[in-house]
């Protein structure tokens, strides 16, 4: 059997659009887990800093997250939020011990 991935994904926006960055996790998060390959996506506001983040999600396969990857609606949030982030996305692949 294939084991799952799971990432864990810092995000951190510039202050002034933490709130935006926050309502297009929350919209990404409900058609993610749409995804046939999504086992979870959670979407974590780090407490006492409004502006940062940390999505978690776990994918049955690689082609599931392949697939999510090339969704119109995560491409265009990878593209609009360049402008509003402290720092590039990059998601870090974990593994369970």
């Amino acid at each position: 059997m294939t084991p799952s991935i799971t990432l864990m994904v810092p995000i951190r926006a510039q202050a002034e659009h933490g709130a935006r960055v926050k309502q297009r996790l929350v919209e990404m998060a409900e058609l993610t887990r749409r995804e046939s390959g999504n086992i979870f996506y959670t979407v974590h506001e780090v407490e006492n800093r409004p502006a940062m983040f940390l999505v978690y999600e776990q994918w049955r396969d690689q082609a599931a997250l392949d697939f999510h990857m090339k969704q119109d609606y995560l491409r265009q949030f990878l593209e609009e939020s360049r402008a509003w982030l402290v720092e590039e996305i990059a998601g870090l692949f974990c593994r369970e011990i």
